[in-house]
């Protein structure tokens, strides 16, 4: 690899990358409008290489720095937040800073048509909230496999107040669009993209079909999408590190605590996630990263594979809604179909934290395609999985 990299020519002139380039970034705190004011520093990280003629010209998973520039709570009456961040450094090497133009320009949980071209962020209209169609069915939902009894003694309220503020989560996904040209100095050698990826000697698997069940092994589950090198400790540290955290075990009290957060449609940081089963066995492992409310998460359950490779098994899915069906004792959250975007989601968050290495794409004999899930509902993949080696670190150590 070495001997490739010297055969490939310089960059001895300067590179210009051009007005419009669209970086992605993930936000690595908490920006609320009207709390943090007018000049409140924001710091991002950038999730996604800037590739030029098959060279790195800028690495991800390095830093930009912005501050807020229209910080607008919410008001009474429903009056919606406005929020407006704008970005002046990028670190194009690590430590190597350089000064950038660039405004926000994709946010995950923006709401439709809540992202100006300019920018500008707006958390929309809410003024009453149907408690019973939307909140409390969502609660109870991620009490995982509880009865719904709730539900029908809270359906007749309705929820009044005050216009939300805009909310960007830490752990939430966007971009910023250049808005001046960035120039990036010469003589650096090309640095090829292949070149990224670590290579090294997959373990040896044991025969397994690369799914979840139900208890009763019946009915097949989520396909495996991530297949996870290390131990138990170290992917504990890296999903942390990047900001998931693991699942509470179901109880009253956890119950208790989804129902109030879906009442107040706020984010649930640690909700349950619904049991399921590989040869016989509970997941041993789920972590979650929290979204806007409790409708919204992302979450991976993870099984220990082979106990003298340590190799896990997981399954990562994006909970994007709620199915409550009144003939049924129960309600359980709709999830994104396409389970790719979730296992890359994964992948990338944990390279971002520094705790892991995406090693490569492999297709785990029996990988489908296309099937359902336990709860009956559709998921399309290209089969492949991703393979990552973890390693322990210090969360304090990301960026």
């Amino acid at each position: 690899m070495k001997a490739i990299a010297l055969a490939l020519p310089l960059l001895l002139t300067d590179v210009v990358v051009p007005v419009g380039t669209h970086i992605p970034i993930r936000f690595v705190q908490r920006v609320t409008s009207g709390r943090d004011t007018v000049g409140t520093p924001v710091l991002v990280q950038t999730m996604g290489a800037v590739v030029r003629d098959s060279c790195v010209i800028l690495p991800p998973y390095l830093r930009a720095k912005g501050h807020v520039v229209v910080s607008k709570g919410g008001g009474r009456f429903g009056r919606h937040g406005r929020l407006g961040l704008s970005f002046d450094s990028l670190e194009i090497r690590p430590g190597r800073w350089a000064a950038v133009s660039a405004m926000l320009d994709t946010l995950e949980y923006a709401p439709r048509g809540g992202l100006a071209d300019s920018g500008l962020v707006s958390s929309g209209k809410t003024s009453i909230v149907g408690v019973g169609k939307k909140l409390v069915p969502a609660g109870v939902a991620a009490a995982a496999d509880l009865d719904a009894v709730p539900v029908a003694l809270l359906g007749g309220f309705s929820l009044i107040r005050r216009g939300p503020p805009v909310r960007i989560l830490a752990g939430e996904i966007g971009g910023i669009r250049l808005t001046a040209p960035l120039l990036l100095p010469g003589g650096d050698r090309c640095e090829p993209v292949a070149a990224r990826r670590e290579l090294t000697e997959m373990p040896v698997l044991p025969q397994f079909l690369p799914r979840s069940e139900n208890r009763t092994g019946t009915v097949l589950g989520d396909p495996f999408n991530v297949l996870l090198l290390g131990t138990a400790a170290e992917i504990d540290s890296a999903f942390r590190a990047a900001g998931w955290l693991p699942a509470q075990k179901r109880s009253v009290l956890s119950v208790t605590r989804e129902v109030t957060a879906a009442i107040a449609s706020r984010p649930a940081m640690t909700a349950p996630v619904s049991t399921q089963y590989f040869a016989g066995r509970p997941q041993d492992l789920a972590y979650e990263l929290a979204g806007p409310n409790v409708r919204i998460r992302h979450h991976i359950r993870i099984w220990l594979l082979d106990s003298l490779s340590l190799v896990w098994v997981g399954a990562a899915n994006k909970d994007v809604g709620v199915i409550f069906k009144p003939w049924e004792p129960q309600a359980t959250h709709r999830i994104e179909s396409h389970i790719d975007w979730e296992r890359d989601r994964v992948v990338h968050d944990v390279e971002a934290s520094g705790c892991g290495d995406l090693l490569d794409y492999m297709r785990l004999p029996g990988a489908v395609t296309e099937g359902r899930n336990v709860s009956g509902q559709k998921v399309v993949s290209d089969g492949r999985t991703a393979v990552v080696r973890l390693r322990r670190c210090d969360p304090a150590d990301t960026p």
